[in-house]
């Protein structure tokens, strides 16, 4: 039987994500065969040579069982496998490189409720990201023709333990630590909402001298589990607010549930957008490192004018990429490879949805530990608090919505609402669609992670925001309310 993919699994390069036990989302019927064209394929690509590949997961209750089915898989294929159980996913993508590994699976659904699982691959190729759009053409073809390849008695898989947050975390300490004169004595109020950064920025923190407040750490006995929905954004992140000013915390900061996203909260208890926390960063890292070096900003098109004002500010330049994180990787692995030697450029990326800054000399991924480091070395570096780094940036005003598209094709919607402009008034940038003009700009895009249209809005006054985003909301549910 030629095995399918269920109708209600979001399944793209970035990702594979449904809800889990549904007959229509995730199965073992589906997630075993998948992983097993994965490792067939990562046989191809090394000549029919054994493959050694890396599995790590969040703290998702249903991850077990993924994980669980995901080794089987690979070992049925008769490849080599480490299996780093809970942990973020940038110490994953770390941990792929670090061992030169040809494969990974990481088992998460990020920010996304908790209904919700998903697993991404990694490319074998450099710099070693999430999967193009190639490859992930033919481990389909291996999936629906069921080529995979069975290992026989005689050729079993290896399984080995393998520990990666800790060389992870000394990575991002010995990438931070020059940069500090002293111990940052920091009051720092931590959300991990019971996902992995427990385990991984909670222990950086305090290994930098931070004294540090955990919040919502413990999964809840009942459904969803979760003490909060995982996406830290503000609606989400009351209790930290409530326990930096309560506790006369310096800052705070709310992590999802595999660590590469982050918000943070100033001492007054007022929560940062996700962008706003990586502008801080990409404004202030130029003053860390020694000497003179041009700053490069990686980005993609939903991200905030304000960076390219911090890259005019600095004298540096400003690239952006197509949504995706592996876009920027790719990008910022290209420029680091071009632009070696002492006078290198500071690349700094990330993408303002997410919060999490990536660093090619790091990692090559949204990074929600490395950003908590990197902000705390800013605090220890300025002297200032985060309320006034924050004053700072320059002002824009985010406005956006995400529409539900179940039982709609969303590149259709995408396609119908082009139609109604003139080709002239907005640039296509794959599937998305992007309307701007001085000082604002709209976006339009289809999930890769979600059945939604995300519609965002930025401008400088929040009135032109706002008014931005209702225009283009009323005529995409125009089109989603006709048959």
């Amino acid at each position: 039987m030629v095995p399918d993919i269920p109708k209600d699994v979001i399944f793209t390069a970035s990702g594979t994500r449904g809800i889990v036990g549904e007959p229509t989302g995730l199965t073992p019927a589906f997630l075993v065969p998948l992983a097993m064209a994965y490792s067939t394929w990562l046989r191809q690509s090394r000549g029919g040579k054994v493959p050694s590949l890396i599995i790590g997961r969040d703290t998702r209750p249903s991850g077990y069982m993924i994980e669980a089915g995901m080794i089987h898989a690979v070992l049925a294929t008769g490849c080599d496998l480490h299996v780093a159980g809970i942990c973020p996913t940038p110490a994953i993508v770390h941990a792929k490189q670090r061992m030169g590994l040809d494969g990974a699976i990481i088992i998460s659904a990020s920010h996304n409720p908790a209904e919700y699982n998903g697993i991404k691959f990694l490319s074998p190729q450099q710099p070693g990201t999430f999967l193009s759009n190639e490859e992930l053409d033919e481990i389909t073809t291996i999936f629906h023709d069921s080529r995979f390849h069975l290992a026989s008695w005689k050729q079993p898989g290896m399984v080995t333990q393998a520990d990666v947050i800790t060389p992870y975390l000394k990575a991002i300490a010995n990438f931070v630590k020059p940069f500090l004169k002293s111990k940052p004595h920091f009051k720092v109020a931590i959300d991990s909402g019971a996902g992995a950064a427990k385990y991984a920025t909670i222990p950086l923190l305090q290994n930098l001298g931070c004294e540090i407040k955990s919040i919502n750490e413990n999964m809840t006995d009942t459904p969803p589990f979760f003490p909060r929905d995982s996406e830290p954004v503000e609606q989400n992140l009351g209790l930290l607010s409530k326990t930096v000013k309560e506790n006369t915390m310096d800052l705070g900061m709310g992590i999802d549930c595999d660590a590469d996203r982050i918000s943070l909260c100033d001492e007054k208890g007022h929560i940062l957008r996700e962008d706003e926390g990586l502008a801080l960063i990409m404004r202030n890292m130029l003053d860390l490192y020694q000497g003179q070096r041009k700053l490069v900003i990686v980005t993609n098109v939903a991200s905030s004018l304000m960076f390219d004002d911090i890259a005019r500010e600095k004298g540096g330049d400003i690239i952006r990429t197509p949504i995706g994180e592996r876009y920027l990787a790719v990008k910022m692995h290209e420029l680091a490879q071009k632009e070696k030697g002492k006078n290198r450029p500071a690349i700094i990326g990330g993408e303002g949805s997410c919060g999490g800054v990536m660093m090619p000399e790091l990692n090559l991924a949204r990074d929600a530990s490395l950003a908590a480091a990197c902000i705390i070395a800013i605090l220890e570096k300025r002297g200032v608090p985060l309320s006034a780094l924050a004053k700072e940036l320059p002002e824009y005003h985010l406005e956006k919505v995400k529409l539900g598209v179940t039982g709609h094709n969303p590149l259709k919607v995408m396609e119908q609402l082009a139609s109604l402009h003139d080709p002239s008034s907005f640039t296509r940038v794959m599937n998305d669609i992007k309307f701007a003009g001085d000082g604002w700009w709209v976006l339009i895009h289809p999930s890769n992670t979600e059945p939604v249209i995300r519609i965002l809005a930025e401008a400088r006054s929040a009135d032109r925001a706002a008014s931005l985003l209702t225009k283009y909301q009323g005529e995409l549910l125009s089109l989603l309310s006709s048959p």
